[in-house]
């Protein structure tokens, strides 16, 4: 990781490993990395100084994270949505709620309140946008729709990121976002 100041300098590097599938910053400044490819290191959240904040480590109710698929990082809480059972994840003041999850391979999570929003999926369910309501334990399906182009087309090859209430979707030729704000 590099490190630039406002002149575009670098200021300092540090390693936050490979194999990184998300890479987002917090309110704080902290670096969350959502690793991929049976990295063993899961997620993690650096200082900008690259100090070591918080680490995967086993959490009761979840199986081994091999692949973080959705990661979400908005204010001081990270969302995430890891392979292979597939639970959402809240990561706050380094503690681990988890909630067990119906919706499988989501590229993105947008949380708001109560609600909870994934996009994506397997084979034909890859523009599926499934909403959810949170409880405890659990997340609660509450619909199921499909997002498209203007035109009705589907989305074909896209890149996804979410960041608090919203999903942020940009299709080829990588001109534009679109975006699914689940706060409104």
């Amino acid at each position: 990781m590099q490190v630039f100041d406002a002149l575009g300098r670098e200021s300092w590097t540090f390693s936050v490993g490979d194999a990184i599938e998300h890479l987002l910053v917090d309110g704080a400044g902290d670096l969350w990395a959502g690793h991929f490819d049976e990295n063993p290191l899961g997620i993690r959240r650096w200082s900008a100084t690259g100090q070591l904040r918080w680490a995967y480590d086993h959490v009761p109710g979840i199986a081994w994270i091999s692949d973080c698929y959705a990661l979400n990082v908005s204010g001081s809480v990270a969302w995430a949505c890891p392979y292979t059972d597939f639970p959402l994840l809240e990561i706050r003041s380094g503690r681990v709620t988890v909630r067990t999850n119906t919706v499988r391979g989501a590229k993105a999570v947008a949380v708001h309140g109560g609600r909870v929003a994934f996009f994506g999926g397997y084979r034909e369910d890859a523009d599926r946008l499934a909403l959810g309501d949170l409880t405890g334990t659990t997340v609660e399906p509450a619909g199921v729709s499909v997002l498209t182009l203007p035109d009705g087309t589907p989305l074909g090859h896209r890149r996804t990121v979410g960041r608090g209430s919203r999903i942020y979707v940009r299709v080829e030729p990588f001109t534009e976002w679109g975006v699914f704000d689940l706060s409104g």
